[in-house]
């Protein structure tokens, strides 16, 4: 996808700071302050208010808290049944889903959100719905499902400013045309990109003011979609002024961007010279921005001119820039899926717990019902059989003894079925790895802390720690070593082969130097220093014979 990952990125960020800028307009003085806020809260109203606001206060910093925060908020809206309370929570929460890259929970969200709008009768509510669901769809490379979405918004866009008696467009349709270009363009329809590109640049400069920045992505994206139509001077031009807009508003992500364009189509275009330049500007700004892909991309394209100009030594430094950088945005997106990984982790343990508790409330009402149902039975009993009347409370009392063996029984098999549920959540071995490391550093801490609390206290800790010792999975490398063999099922054949005294560590090594890890990587894992693990590569490439070898030790072991 290369160039279109670029334009659908671009999308979601649009219609995210659309929204959020929407979903609340309270602006609050500091996280120490909603908390305290939250703390004296009485009405659910303020509570759901101020739980949306500290999620977005950390939607930027801590993804994973301000989840909690905003699945508090649609609990807390759900009990009140104020459907504009829930709506305003579930669109924050569909915010967070984009960002944290669950796509498929955004779109039930964002759909959830637009059957409310539609209900309370609000065209501008459930088209922003739909745009956020269309930018999803780009996302998710549905472009076709995207046009259908974005279609259905401008139709309800234009309903509302009828209603409105306004015969100025929605500010919200330059996101859409935006992101309705995009999915042409996607598409091949380049045409139709132009067109819907065009519509949204001329709503952009009704609204100059706030619409700087849309302003300049719309100029970007019909630059690029002219150099895919091989119409190159209508693309320096619009790619010129998207440059121009960008400088004039500060932009320097946005200049970044632009840079990269001109870098692009001079390099299509012949240019070498100026492609080289431009590529240069996009790595200063993109050094300012902190933005790894544009780094990543120019360093390409510096190798690719560098190469055209018989320039080897350039070319060859650029080359090696450009892995390290794809390394780098490999490691990162390697990152983000073991976060995003472990957060579903705690969403489905969390569902699952709730949906135990539920059934244990269930259990408890029946029982009690059918206990309250025995004291009656034995009060009739008692009043009409008064000669049996010792005979028959020791039968009732049996009954009831069998009651509460029942439901004893009935608990425990649904604290088996939660345990149950609890192991499959531990399919990923890497996972359970990482969490056998913290559960022991936290039962270290527990115990570290235990000789200062009092005594009865100290035999909780202890029970405790007895509790999380037995939540670990000793055989977790085995599990490691037994999927590495169904994927890689001839490696540690060929590696005994060639030295049959390796130890298990060293090919567990071999193993994660085969998987492309890297030295961190693998000390975080195993726990040992960097030097360790550069220690036991040196001395693996020993026992492999590769010590006055050119070859690569993981080259080597991806050879096998």
């Amino acid at each position: 996808m290369g160039k279109r990952s670029g334009f659908l990125s671009l999308a979601g960020l649009i219609v995210l700071i659309l929204l959020q800028s929407m979903a609340m307009g309270q602006t609050f003085s500091s996280i120490d302050s909603l908390h305290i806020k939250l703390e004296t809260a009485r009405q659910d109203t303020a509570k759901v208010n101020i739980l949306i606001a500290l999620a977005q206060q950390y939607v930027r910093s801590d993804l994973s808290l301000s989840l909690q925060y905003v699945n508090r908020a649609v609990e807390l809206a759900e009990n009140t049944k104020d459907d504009k309370l829930i709506a305003r929570s579930l669109i924050e929460l569909g915010n967070v889903y984009f960002l944290q890259g669950f796509f498929e929970l955004a779109a039930k969200t964002f759909h959830r959100y637009s059957l409310i709008q539609r209900k309370l009768g609000d065209p501008l509510g459930e088209a922003n719905a739909l745009v956020s669901l269309g930018a999803v769809k780009l996302q998710l490379t549905e472009f076709e499902q995207a046009k259908e979405s974005f279609y259905k918004a401008l139709e309800l866009y234009l309903q509302w400013s009828a209603q409105k008696g306004d015969t100025l467009p929605p500010r919200q349709l330059v996101v859409l045309y935006n992101n309705l270009g995009i999915a042409y363009q996607n598409l091949g329809e380049n045409f139709q990109a132009i067109d819907v590109y065009q519509r949204g640049i001329s709503i952009a400069r009704l609204f100059k003011e706030d619409q700087l920045s849309n302003l300049g992505n719309l100029f970007n994206n019909l630059g690029s979609n002219y150099m895919d139509m091989a119409r190159f001077d209508d693309a320096y031009q619009a790619i010129s002024e998207a440059l121009r807009i960008r400088m004039e508003s500060g932009d320097r992500a946005g200049q970044a961007a632009s840079y990269r364009m001109l870098g692009l189509y001079f390099f299509k275009t012949g240019d070498f010279d100026k492609s080289r330049d431009s590529f240069y500007r996009t790595l200063l700004l993109a050094g300012e921005v902190g933005s790894t892909s544009l780094r990543g991309a120019s360093h390409e394209y510096l190798y690719k001119i560098f190469k055209q100009n018989n320039q080897p030594d350039s070319a060859l430094r650029y080359l090696e820039l450009f892995k390290e950088y794809s390394d780098r945005i490999n490691s990162e997106e390697t990152l983000k899926e073991l976060n995003r990984m472990e957060l579903m982790a705690q969403m489905e343990e969390r569902e699952n717990s709730r949906l135990m508790q539920q059934k244990r409330r269930e259990a408890r009402f029946t029982l009690t019902t059918v206990a309250l149902g025995l004291i009656m039975i034995i009060m009739g009993l008692l009043y009409t059989l008064s000669r049996n009347r010792m005979q028959r409370l020791g039968l009732e009392n049996k009954n009831m003894q069998l009651a509460a063996e029942n439901m004893q029984l009935e608990n425990e098999g649904l604290e088996k079925e939660l345990e149950m549920k609890n192991k499959e959540l531990t399919t990923n071995v890497m996972y359970q790895i990482r969490k056998n490391e913290f559960i022991n550093d936290i039962a270290q801490k527990l115990l570290q802390y235990s000789h200062q609390m009092r005594r009865e206290n100290q035999q909780q800790v202890l029970e405790i720690v007895s509790e999380l010792e037995r939540s670990q999975h000793d055989n977790a490398w085995e599990e490691f070593e037994v999927r590495f063999h169904q994927v890689h099922n001839a490696f540690f054949e060929r590696l005994n082969e060639i030295n049959p005294e390796l130890s298990v560590n060293e090919r567990r090594l071999c193993a994660f130097l085969r998987l492309n890890m890297t030295t961190k990587e693998i000390a975080s894992i195993t726990g040992q220093s960097l030097r360790s693990i550069e220690v036991a590569r040196t001395r693996l490439r020993k026992k492999l014979d590769l010590t006055n070898s050119d070859t690569g030790l993981i080259e080597f072991l991806t050879s096998l």
